[in-house]
């Protein structure tokens, strides 16, 4: 079953956001549900890979920074590959099948985890599985958002979607990482742990194969669901009900990158390397460099950041770390439906362009901050949540817009998350680099001069639209406002 995009069938859950008539409540819960688990899942195994290097493979404190860092770079290596296989894939199979599969590589993942025998061997093997899951769950998240929002719902719909995954992060910091720590990293209680998260993940994973199962939806000499590309490839049977033939497997391959030349879904793709790009920053490079500072400045005993005992030897330092990174959360979370509501009102470029100069104020400020544990930086914290989550929303709402072809938009969700995957390696690796031989507020810089390459797209586009609306209709003589060019977009032709 293809999601249309007719925007003349649609109803609202709970009165607030509209989604397409296809679309039935269990659908709907179960996308919701599916885009926090999918983050608690990735959380979790970032955040407890510690206690089986450190417990079970006895990897030696000195090694702990460098083999995790390069777990996770094998990681979005695989994914860099796997996000367009799947999205295409999606295209022909189904998304509910690739996201119930994404969840059970997932689970099984975390399950073998514990019982790894060597970092070089089976643990990498572990990885890799888990990677084809990330990989598959985030392309999905992106295709089943463009196939289940109506337009004048995409904007709240993506904005709950920013505030889920927020909330999947908090609940596997709160809820599943204390398990591991209740067993004080026995090896059978990390097994347990590591078993029971798993296997949530696999049970989840079948039970939204269901959740998202298409409503069958019977087009008997009707194309009123059906775009204008699908209706020139229908063909009609015996009876005459119309069927859409599923593009070629090529087709949905070069579908992802033709859908940059138009220039909004290249300001989404540089979205997704923005909010992707975020993550790595927030989470390691943010408390890393609070960490430095405690120890260049001997405000604690500590002489290595990355070592397992930092937390113990300088507590004030991990505190510190925790309350800034806290503040980014914080104001993420409760920024997400207000980009969300602001998306629907107001023209989307708009507030790619608002997210994007907050966001490079937020990262100059910190860039050019010296010390950071200033008064003033939970502020700078702040104003980088909000930008984080202003471009996760408004860049989800550019991708999933009308004008993707329905048959191809899995493919165009792959090219997508792909682009967030390299935003995560590039981040990640010019990020270590510049840390360690520039400044350590070297990849907040990097951060703000992508945010400023994102506004000016942000401004072409908007000057091309501005253009459209002084264009005098030919069949009233009237010009349509930037929001009425934004919904009157034409369907890409990627075939």
């Amino acid at each position: 079953m293809l999601y249309s995009n007719a925007e003349t069938n649609s109803w609202k859950f709970l009165k607030l956001i509209s989604v397409k008539e296809n679309v039935t409540y269990i659908n709907f819960i179960g996308f919701v549900l599916a885009s926090g688990f999918a983050i608690c899942m990735y959380v979790f195994l970032n955040a407890s890979q510690g206690f089986v290097l450190g417990s079970i493979l006895n990897v030696s404190s000195k090694d702990l920074g460098n083999i995790t860092g390069n777990l996770t770079f094998f990681d979005q290596c695989i994914s860099l590959v796997m996000v367009y296989v799947w999205g295409v894939l999606s295209d022909r199979v189904g998304r509910n099948f690739i996201y119930g599969a994404g969840f059970g590589f997932m689970g099984l993942a975390l399950i073998l985890y514990p019982y790894a025998t060597g970092v070089s061997t089976d643990l990498v093997f572990y990885r890799f599985v888990f990677a084809l899951g990330t990989a598959a769950t985030s392309c999905m998240l992106t295709a089943v958002l463009a196939d289940y929002s109506a337009e004048g719902g995409r904007g709240k719909l993506s904005g709950l979607v920013g505030l889920m995954s927020g909330l999947g992060a908090i609940f596997a910091v709160f809820v599943f990482m204390p398990i591991p720590a209740k067993f004080r990293g026995s090896v059978e209680g990390i097994k347990y742990a590591f078993g029971l998260v798993g296997g949530i993940s696999i049970g989840f994973g079948v039970l939204v194969i269901g959740m998202l199962w298409p409503k069958k939806v019977v087009l008997a000499n009707s194309e009123a669901l059906l775009s204008p590309a699908n209706i020139e490839d229908a063909k009609k049977t015996a009876n005459g009900d119309l069927v859409v033939e599923k593009p070629s497997f090529r087709t949905c391959a070069k579908a992802g990158f033709a859908a940059a030349k138009d220039p909004k879904v290249l300001l989404a793709y540089i979205g997704s390397f923005l909010a992707r790009g975020d993550t790595i920053i927030i989470t390691a490079y943010l408390p890393l460099w609070i960490y430095k500072y405690y120890i260049e400045n001997n405000l604690c005993a500590a002489k290595d950041a990355n070592s397992p005992t930092f937390r113990r030897e300088c507590r004030s330092a991990f505190i510190t770390g925790a309350m800034v990174s806290g503040v980014v959360q914080v104001a993420a979370l409760a920024s997400a439906p207000v980009f969300g509501f602001l998306l629907d009102k107001v023209y989307r470029p708009f507030i790619v362009l608002l997210s994007a100069l907050i966001g490079f104020v937020g990262y100059f400020w910190m860039f050019v901050s010296p010390d950071p544990t200033a008064s003033n930086m939970l502020y700078i914290a702040a104003v980088v949540g909000v930008g984080e989550m202003g471009m996760i929303v408004s860049s989800l709402s550019l991708v999933t817009s009308r004008s993707i072809p329905t048959e191809l938009r899995g493919s165009v969700s792959g090219a997508y998350s792909l682009c967030g995957t390299i935003g995560i390696l590039i981040t990640s690796k010019l990020g270590g680099y510049l840390f360690d031989v520039w400044t350590s507020t070297a990849p907040f810089f990097i951060m703000a001069i992508v945010n400023v390459l994102a506004a000016v797209i942000a401004i072409y586009v908007s000057i091309k639209d501005i253009k459209k609306t002084k264009e005098v209709s030919a069949d009233d003589g009237t010009t349509r406002t930037l929001r009425q060019v934004q919904f009157d977009e034409p369907e890409l032709r990627l075939h």
